[in-house]
């Protein structure tokens, strides 16, 4: 298990496949890496198969998108382990765990842009909306 707590903001989210705890992390490279190894020509076709728990692709995504502190070669360990105990048991924990680092990964990428947030945009639009009411003239 890694000492580091997962940055949601960066797109990284804890993780745990069998009897190991580890951190996946979402990078556009990363991305570009795993969509190579797992054969998808968009990113749509990428994340419906990381939602679908697509076995070939799920076990590049633990190679591609494992993290720690340690470097590359205890990632790589990690994530090694994290394939040999991989089942079907995991796919709820791989599924929240990728769908949180996606989240992260692509609100992070609109913050940068100054993108505004619709749900925000709307909350304000109610906040400084008067009642509406207007005082009756008689």
């Amino acid at each position: 298990m890694t000492d580091a707590l997962p940055n949601p903001l960066r797109g990284e989210a804890a993780c745990q496949i069998g009897s190991t705890d580890l951190v996946l992390v979402v990078e556009f490279g990363r991305l570009a890496t795993l969509c190579e190894v797992a054969g998808c020509d968009t990113m749509d076709l990428l994340y419906t198969r990381l939602i679908g728990f697509h076995p070939k692709t799920v076990m590049a995504a633990l190679r591609v998108l494992t993290l720690h502190p340690d470097g590359d070669q205890a990632a790589r360990d990690l994530a090694h382990k994290a394939i040999a105990e991989l089942s079907s048991a995991d796919e709820q924990s791989f599924r929240k765990a990728i769908t949180k680092a996606l989240s992260g990964h692509i609100n992070d990428g609109k913050k940068l842009r100054g993108e505004a947030d619709p749900l925000k945009q709307l909350e304000n639009a109610f906040d400084a909306a008067t009642s509406g009411n207007v005082a009756s003239p008689s």
